[in-house]
């Protein structure tokens, strides 16, 4: 069990400014952090802050599926000048590994319409479909058929999965040449006030447990996936981050894994729940980034 996370409104002046002065770039989560349905009070004065004390900041989420337009719009609403440009989500970070082994094949992505986007604007070709799988299970031989020009499976945040998509996947990772990647591993989504529904990973577990495949994970919490948004950064050291979530699961377990300093907003988590935790804690933790604000 990782040691007991402190508080940093418990932290005196002096404290504070060790911790302050311990981290060059800060890295946050998006949902819960900087906005939930809305903008959170004073994020935008956060960061601006912690830029004139000479930090970087960038922005890392699982959520592929918002549009370039929404998330630069959820950014304007926060007062936070250029935030997509900073911004790492797991299509990129797909997109990054294909590219860095020089990929030429096709792509087949269970995934939402803006991962699609992103891979076909880095120039990899891409299948997808069907929208509608057949009606009776005897018409389902059809999408047992493998495509020997697929050479890679990506799983990521697909609302529109279905049985035909599953069944197509599964049949492609039969070769095992073919790559398994995925992106978002959310199995549960949070929408504050305790209440949460199940994530697109079940069918990434689905595709992953019917192949006896396991993918390479492109996303919160993975290794691979915050060394990737490091390297998009121009960031070297880890130990100089300062990995901002709301998640354990997703976003601290993230900074433990890629060797961050981690700080836990108690935005849809219980500070009981946090210490409940079996495996992982956050290094600091506060109620939110306007509590924060005050000592900046």
């Amino acid at each position: 069990m990782n040691s007991m996370p402190v508080n940093l409104l418990d932290l005196s002046p002096g404290e504070f400014k060790k911790f302050l002065d311990s981290f060059d770039h800060v890295f946050s989560d998006c949902d819960g952090v900087v906005w939930t349905t809305k903008a959170l009070p004073r994020v935008g004065e956060f960061f601006n802050l912690m830029k004139k004390h000479g930090k970087t900041v960038h922005f890392v989420s699982n959520n592929s599926v918002r549009s370039r337009q929404n998330y630069e719009d959820k950014f304007k609403e926060a007062k936070i000048e250029n935030g997509y440009q900073s911004l790492t989500t797991p299509p990129f970070a797909i997109a990054g590994y294909l590219k860095a082994l020089n990929f030429k094949k096709k792509v087949y992505a269970v995934a939402c319409d803006v991962t699609v986007k992103i891979l076909k604007s880095h120039g990899i070709k891409t299948k997808t479909g069907p929208v509608l799988g057949a009606d009776i299970f005897d018409d389902y031989v059809q999408y047992l058929e493998d495509d020997p020009e697929i050479g890679a499976v990506v799983c990521d945040c697909d609302f529109k999965a279905n049985l035909a998509k599953i069944h197509k996947a599964v049949t492609y990772l039969r070769r095992p040449e073919v790559l398994f990647l995925c992106g978002a591993t959310d199995r549960r989504i949070h929408f504050g006030q305790g209440r949460s529904a199940l994530g697109c990973a079940i069918f990434t577990n689905v595709v992953s447990e019917d192949s006896n495949r396991s993918p390479i994970v492109l996303s919160k919490p993975s290794k691979l996936f915050g060394e990737f948004a490091m390297k998009r950064a121009g960031v070297t050291d880890p130990s100089k981050v300062l990995f901002i979530g709301d998640m354990i699961e997703q976003d601290i377990k993230l900074g433990k894994n890629t060797g961050f300093k981690t700080l836990m907003l108690l935005t849809n988590i219980p500070k009981e729940t946090m210490l409940a935790h079996k495996t992982t804690r956050p290094d600091f933790y506060a109620d939110s980034l306007a509590s924060i604000v005050p000592l900046l």
